[in-house]
């Protein structure tokens, strides 16, 4: 990627693609009208479309308890009772529905919908063909719709990453599925129909690969050493024994290579015979195939860059965006869009994996257990509440006790209230990261990456030199996350003292490239 990014991109473009809740990345006024729109239309709609606004509005930073995103998810629930999730339609529109449930319910609060999550998974399960696709009812026999099982997938995938076991063989047959009705790269509807690949099917086709890759990866790793909990999804290792996967790695990255460079080769947004009826709907599923993949650009096209062009010139004076599927989805996708949806998706995820890889299987227990809860079916900490200055008291002495409550507090403070909860601490979590114990420089790194700050930078690259590995790992997630070069400068994963030490040279250089003049000394 071009040294242009950390220069010519507003700060808030940096802090949204760490995951933080500032929504807009440099779209604010056109997320703030389209977030309006949704509050003023998502109550009067039907449960599926509800689902997908209340996403939308928790995507952009509309606080949980919202009383217009809570009359939404009352809309997209209506059909469902304390017992169980159950769909408001059917035919095929319910998969829609149930996926987008699925998603909703797992970003708004995953333990208090736990059961609800449970009982939607299994729908979608069960609702799964034989030949691994989900389809529309009256279309019967070896068929399938990309459309819809893309938001089974996603469903899923939500659902699963919030404690819900999938069983691998969901995301085998629906990887298998995808891979047989590819053709030339790209993706389209029906499969057994004549009509040509689009933008909008390819990125589902793509995007629906890249995720079954990620839910099958832990099957496929050796056990003969321990795996980071950062790396993997949380999978008892009864389960990991009893599966063996089919599909090799070659066979994902060739599928997954050529649907990106169909995508780069058509990529032009208002075109309906490339994009499909929508193109607010075909790119959300580019901005998931981005997000996935950790990429700014489809072979050269900036995709965010140039999709988001499109969204601003073509918004409404209402707040809304409008095309085939009416103005709540529409709108709804777009927001997806400009707020890196699956970008703060996986940067959840991963932030989840750190908080609670230490108590995994009863290792790095507390000596309080009181402290002790089980959250999205793991053992984890309940935060500490109060004042940042106090959990940081507690992180700060290597003898306290209570660390991974704080650790737990600091980390749920920053979802609460994103990077401005941790830039007035910058300089303690220097200190920590010069000075502290493995697990203090740890958090130390996780902490100042989630700035968005440059002047953090120079901190980072020199924790890349750090003795423990999972320090190392963690500077480099930040460095990429601060830079948006994620696939970066490295170092690789065990790296020796001279990877370490030749990465660190060329994050320097990079940083030399783009620091604006006060960061100069």
């Amino acid at each position: 990627m071009p040294a242009r990014s950390c220069l010519s991109i507003p700060m808030l473009v940096l802090l949204a693609a760490c995951g933080f809740p500032d929504s807009a990345r440099g779209q604010g006024a056109q997320v703030a009208k389209g977030v309006q729109f949704l509050k003023s239309r998502g109550p009067e709609t039907d449960p599926g479309q509800a689902a997908l606004a209340a996403l939308a509005m928790i995507k952009a930073g509309v606080p949980k308890d919202d009383q217009a995103l809570q009359e939404t998810v009352k809309t997209a629930l209506r059909a469902s009772t304390s017992d169980g999730y159950a769909p408001a339609r059917s035919g095929g529109a319910d998969i829609y529905e149930t996926g987008v449930a699925c998603m909703m319910m797992a970003n708004l609060d995953p333990v208090a919908y736990r059961p609800m999550l449970r009982s939607a998974a299994a729908y979608l399960i069960g609702k799964q063909k034989s030949n691994g696709a989900w389809d529309y009812s009256a279309r019967t026999g070896d068929t399938g719709d990309c459309s819809i099982s893309q938001y089974a997938v996603l469903g899923l995938w939500e659902a699963e990453n919030a404690g819900i076991r999938v069983p691998p063989s969901v995301w085998e047959r629906a990887a298998r599925w995808y891979m047989s009705v590819q053709r030339g790269g790209g993706w389209n509807y029906h499969p057994d129909a004549p009509s040509p690949p689009t933008v909008s099917m390819t990125a589902a086709g793509t995007g629906s690969i890249m995720i079954c890759r990620m839910q099958l990866a832990p099957y496929k790793k050796r056990r003969s050493r321990p795996i980071s909990p950062l790396l993997t999804p949380l999978i008892p290792d009864s389960d990991l024994a009893e599966y063996r996967v089919g599909l090799t790695d070659s066979q994902f990255e060739q599928a997954i290579g050529q649907g990106i460079a169909w995508i780069a080769r058509n990529f032009r947004p208002g075109q309906d015979t490339l994009f499909g009826p929508s193109s607010y709907y075909g790119l959300y599923g580019c901005e998931r195939v981005g997000g996935l993949g950790e990429q700014d650009q489809f072979g050269s096209v900036d995709w965010f860059r140039v999709g988001g062009q499109y969204i601003v010139s073509s918004q409404g004076g209402d707040g809304s965006w409008n095309a085939q599927y009416d103005a709540i989805p529409n709108t709804s996708w777009a927001l997806l869009f400009l707020t890196r949806a699956t970008e703060k998706s996986m940067a959840r995820i991963k932030v989840e994996r750190l908080a609670s890889g230490t108590l995994l299987g009863g290792r790095g227990l507390p000596e309080n257990l009181e402290n002790l809860t089980v959250a999205q079916g793991r053992v984890v900490v309940r935060p500490m509440n109060g004042a940042i200055d106090e959990m940081l008291a507690v992180l700060e002495d290597a003898r306290a006790d209570g660390t991974e409550s704080a650790l737990s507090g600091l980390i749920d403070r920053y979802f609460t209230s994103g990077s401005l909860a941790l830039k007035p601490y910058k300089d303690r979590f220097r200190v920590l990261l010069l000075d502290g114990i493995p697990s203090q420089r740890l958090t130390a790194a996780w902490a100042l990456a989630r700035t968005g700050d440059l002047d953090v930078v120079p901190d980072l690259i020199a924790a890349l030199e750090d003795p423990n590995d999972e320090v190392v790992a963690t500077a480099r997630y930040g460095l990429g996350l601060i830079s948006r070069r994620l696939d970066g400068f490295g170092p690789p994963p065990n790296a020796d003292a001279e990877q370490k030490r030749a990465s660190a040279e060329r994050w320097r250089a990079w940083y030399e490239s783009v620091r604006p003049p006060e960061l100069v000394d």
